[in-house]
């Protein structure tokens, strides 16, 4: 590219995943997927790409520091992340629990910092709104090693509280554009001109994410589709992404492929929101080559599966590729709930996917349900009684712990009904600090709701039947 007729150098941007901060954190295949596809269209589009993961869980200079609790390895890629104990946020001075700061040490991110050319500009993700303390925290030791780089803001944290993070994270821009709309940002903060712009406008067209960048790799993340059908009031998908689109079946096999043979991956995490969904003619046949080539890998559903699309034709193709870890969504066992909530699901549905999976050749404790807890308008018996049902099933009930998200159309009801700063401070959108609780659905009652669940899981590891057929 010239310049005024010199040859300018090709500017260079550092992508950084940042650290978390919260009570819990586990790597359940949970990589900056966004991030990645970022640094793939910014490398073709000619940029010097540099990357640096905070929440790298074997990282070798933090093992060393007593300071830190070692993280671990788990089954199938997961792992727990190194963490060290930090002060509370005075939002959570009541939380009868410890305060960490997940990823490597400081002092390893400073090294790593430094052993880098200075970039020309540095971009960080966020996901969960309440972690933002650890978006702030990595800024800061941005600012140190390079206080005249300006520093931009992307990702969900970003997206759904722009205001907040603007005034709160340190960062010198916060990017809300969708993805379609960057290259025209990046140019005018870079002077480089961008020739892949098409590249930018769909999922079809966009390359494969950048996973040769991760220091470590034991597990890939997959993305066959953009969006979700539903609109589910608790529920940011369609915010985040309205459109929905699908990638080819070429595409994701060749992808699978890739990570598989040139890698060596063979644990492979769904991102999507929708993965069954108007799939016939995209992930079944990308599935069926997986089939009939043999390939050696497992597939897991860490977001949950639509059980009305759980056809026994499909339960037999997921467990014929490899398919190990299943998660479906019910939610509720109610069913003016189930209408309320995005009528997406009932139980008849639920008992039919559960035993279509395990007609297919899947156990029970490989399926887990995945249960909404503390909703406005929820009881905690509501719960419980979704507790015994997937129990009585021989399945595996996970409680996802409501979390209030701004822009949903939950969100107005959870305002009126917390007593916490919902609306200004994301501290309180924490799951675990439970800010909707209520007299007749209290923390005490979450806490032995999610008792209640591992004893169920518990009891599912001894199930020695096929689930019952119920309608």
């Amino acid at each position: 590219m010239l310049r005024d007729g010199v040859m300018a150098k090709t500017p260079s941007i550092l992508l950084i995943n940042p650290w978390i901060t919260d009570f819990a954190a586990f790597d359940l295949w949970a990589k900056p997927f966004g991030l990645l596809m970022l640094a793939s269209l910014l490398r073709e589009a000619g940029f010097r790409i540099g990357f640096l993961d905070c929440l790298q869980r074997n990282d070798h200079q933090t093992l060393h520091h007593s300071d830190m609790i070692r993280g671990c390895n788990r089954k199938y890629g997961t792992g727990k992340y190194p963490r060290m104990s930090i002060e509370k946020p005075q939002a959570y001075a009541d939380m009868p629990r410890n305060y960490y700061r997940y990823g490597i040490h400081p002092e390893s991110l400073a090294r790593k910092l430094q052993s880098v050319p200075k970039p020309d500009l540095i971009w960080l993700t966020s996901i969960m709104t309440y972690w933002y303390p650890g978006v702030q925290q990595t800024i800061a030791m941005i600012r140190e090693i390079f206080p005249h780089v300006p520093v931009w803001l992307g990702g969900i944290y970003a997206r759904l509280c722009a205001q907040h993070a603007f005034i709160n994270s340190g960062a010198d821009d916060v990017i809300t554009d969708p993805v379609s709309q960057l290259p025209e940002r990046i140019e005018a903060q870079t002077g480089f001109t961008i020739k892949n712009k098409s590249n930018w406008n769909s999922l079809s067209t966009t390359p494969s994410p950048a996973l040769d960048l991760l220091p470590e790799l034991t597990y890939a993340p997959l993305l066959t589709s953009w969006g979700c059908f539903y609109n589910c009031p608790y529920c940011a998908s369609k915010k985040l992404q309205p459109k929905w689109e699908r990638r080819s079946a070429d595409a994701v096999y060749k992808e699978i492929l890739r990570w598989h043979r040139n890698y060596g991956v063979k644990d492979f995490a769904f991102y999507d929101d929708a993965l069954l969904l108007d799939a016939e003619a995209t992930l079944k046949p990308a599935l069926e080559r997986v089939c009939r080539d043999r390939l050696d890998v497992r597939f897991h559903t860490p977001n949950a599966l639509h059980v009305r699309a759980l056809t026994a034709e499909w339960s037999d193709l997921l467990y014929a590729s490899g398919f190990t870890t299943i998660r479906l969504g019910l939610e509720t066992s109610r069913s003016d709930k189930q209408k309320e909530w995005g009528n997406k699901v009932d139980t008849a549905m639920f008992f039919t996917a559960v035993n279509n999976l395990t007609a297919a050749g899947f156990s029970t404790r490989q399926i887990g349900v995945y249960l909404l807890a503390g909703l406005p308008g929820q009881s905690s018996e509501d719960v419980r009684d979704a507790i015994d049902l997937v129990r009585d099933m021989g399945a595996q009930p996970y409680l996802a712990e409501y979390s209030p998200v701004p822009g949903t159309a939950m969100w107005t009801q959870a305002v009126a009904s917390s007593k916490y700063g919902i609306d200004f401070e994301p501290l309180y959108h924490n799951n675990s600090f439970f800010a909707c609780r209520r007299i007749d659905f209290s923390y005490q009652d979450l806490v032995d709701l999610k008792v209640l669940a591992r004893q169920a899981r518990r009891s599912s590891l001894n199930y020695k039947g096929t689930a019952p057929v119920r309608v």
